[in-house]
């Protein structure tokens, strides 16, 4: 069995105030994986994969507790996408974190810190936002529950303008300062030159000149309107004729241009399930809560708020 982690306590946190800080610092990892969860509703989040048998699994042994695959289950479904990927890189580490949380929780209990009036109140405080999270997660789970197959294709047809790539090309260009040093530069390339040694030798342009002129890809309204008129009407390959805009003189040679073009449906549709989950189960959610501040009392004093700057 793999020896469990050790950790060493400070003789600074005997302290009551700083015992506190501790306990409060592991319940805010609970807190921190439900808001992980929440922020990550629209991630592609996975499910662990894992052998059958990986939940009955003991992973450690921390005193009298353990730890089972069924907790490093359980904490790996409440973290973000990113948070899932880091894990699968390396799960030991995280099966330390588990360890490690799980030793101050025990340091915690041993200080008697559940009687702290502080943490009781911090504890209930906890205890509301797990059950208020678990509620609206099952109201909007049956939301989820009752799309129809075909909703997201609706959703995708009534909204293509979401899914359309932007027009695009890629680019090189030959800052000049005048039109005389423009037109020896459309000269020497007629003659064979290299637009991207041309560019190193004589472009203006600080930031793209090291790289041969390369602006990379481009899309519309990045460009100035006369620069970017003549660079994407070009013919790929061909270089432009001087283009001048308040930059100066440009020779513009494009490389490739890509038309907008609408994404298809397979492409997306599971992004755009996940749109229209989120949407169902916000809206679910909104009609829920209307509906319980419609049954209760509900009493407010604005006089009390009068003076709160």
């Amino acid at each position: 069995m793999t020896r469990p982690v050790t950790t060493s306590l400070p003789a600074a946190f005997d302290s009551r105030a700083r015992w506190i800080a501790v306990a409060s610092a592991a319940l805010a990892l609970v807190l921190v994986a439900s808001m992980a969860r929440a922020a990550d509703a629209h991630g592609e989040r996975q499910s662990l994969r894992a052998p059958s048998d990986f939940g009955a699994r003991v992973l450690a042994r921390v005193n009298d507790a353990v730890i089972t695959g069924l907790d490093f289950q359980r904490a790996f479904d409440a973290l973000s996408a990113d948070g899932q990927a880091a894990v699968r890189q390396n799960p030991r580490k995280f099966l330390t974190v588990l360890i490690q949380r799980e030793v101050l929780y025990q340091e915690a209990r041993r200080a008697g810190l559940e009687e702290d009036a502080l943490v009781r109140e911090r504890l209930d405080q906890m205890r509301r936002a797990v059950l208020i999270d678990e509620l609206s997660r099952r109201q909007q789970a049956r939301a989820a529950a009752e799309i129809g197959g075909d909703e997201a294709r609706r959703y995708y047809e009534a909204n293509r303008a979401q899914f359309t790539s932007e027009e695009r090309i890629s680019a090189s260009h030959i800052l000049l300062a005048t039109r005389e040093e423009a037109e020896a530069g459309a000269a020497r390339l007629r003659d064979g030159a290299d637009f991207a040694a041309l560019a190193q030798e004589v472009s203006r342009d600080e930031k793209t000149r090291d790289r041969g002129g390369r602006l990379f890809v481009v899309f519309r309204g990045r460009l100035s309107p006369e620069l970017e008129q003549a660079a994407f009407a070009a013919t790929p390959g061909v270089v432009t004729g001087i283009v001048q805009d308040a930059d100066g003189f440009h020779l513009v040679l494009v490389h490739d241009h890509v038309p907008a073009a609408v994404k298809p449906f397979e492409a997306v549709e599971a992004g755009v399930r996940a749109k229209v989950v989120s949407a169902h189960g916000e809206q679910r959610l909104h009609e829920f809560i209307a509906q319980l501040e419609r049954r209760a009392r509900i009493e407010v004093n604005a006089g009390a708020l009068a003076d709160l700057r």
